[in-house]
């Protein structure tokens, strides 16, 4: 009896976790496999409360050049520091903005060679990979083997890392004793097709 109404309560709050993960509803995963190629592509994952900070962060973009007209120019040199910091902070918070509503990453396999690519804001470039030289390709955290006290404890923790990080690695493999992160959200199947699908490659 003791163990049902504690798996109960885990339970509701494993969903009750759940909640401030929800994010914009978007086509998640999209996979294309030819004999000589690949492409893969997965939207970002976000939740509507990083989305709304840093669109609020954003605003920093402009905040100084309000000050300064609204000061008519008579500013002393701390107000310029002050003016580079903020409008730095709300740079990085605009791309976040822009990758939490607009971004997604691909990957492409095609002559030996993996790319994955970043779209949907700036300060983003390709990564190359030589097919031969990837290892271990495997999936990241399963959920379905987790219990229910280790599930509240991930959705904390993604509820946090989100406002930072863009890619949590649904898909994992070591290139050159490095551990590359691919996608995020993928239901499992999806993590084996494409695990599989690069495997064949190698």
């Amino acid at each position: 009896m003791a163990n049902n109404t504690k798996n109960i309560i885990l339970s509701f709050f494993s969903n009750f976790s759940k909640l401030f993960n929800i994010g914009l509803r978007k086509k998640r995963f999209e996979i294309v496999s030819t004999s000589d190629s690949l492409y893969a592509s997965n939207t970002s994952r976000s939740t509507f409360f990083a989305i709304i900070f840093t669109l609020f962060g954003s605003c920093h973009l402009v905040t100084g050049f309000i000050e300064y007209y609204t000061a008519k120019g008579q500013v002393e040199i701390d107000f310029f520091i002050a003016f580079g910091i903020l409008f730095l902070i709300g740079l990085l918070c605009f791309r976040q903005f822009l990758w939490f509503v607009f971004g997604k990453q691909e990957l492409t396999i095609q002559n030996g060679q993996l790319t994955l690519q970043k779209k949907g804001t700036f300060f983003v470039k390709p990564h190359y990979y030589l097919v031969e030289n990837i290892t271990n390709v495997r999936q990241g955290i399963n959920e379905e083997h987790l219990t229910e006290l280790e599930k509240i404890q991930l959705n904390i923790s993604l509820n946090r890392k989100v406002l930072f990080i863009q890619i949590f690695g649904q898909v994992l493999f070591d290139y050159n004793g490095k551990k590359i992160k691919i996608f995020n959200d993928l239901k499992q199947e999806e993590r084996i097709q494409l695990i599989q699908e690069i495997n064949k490659r190698k």
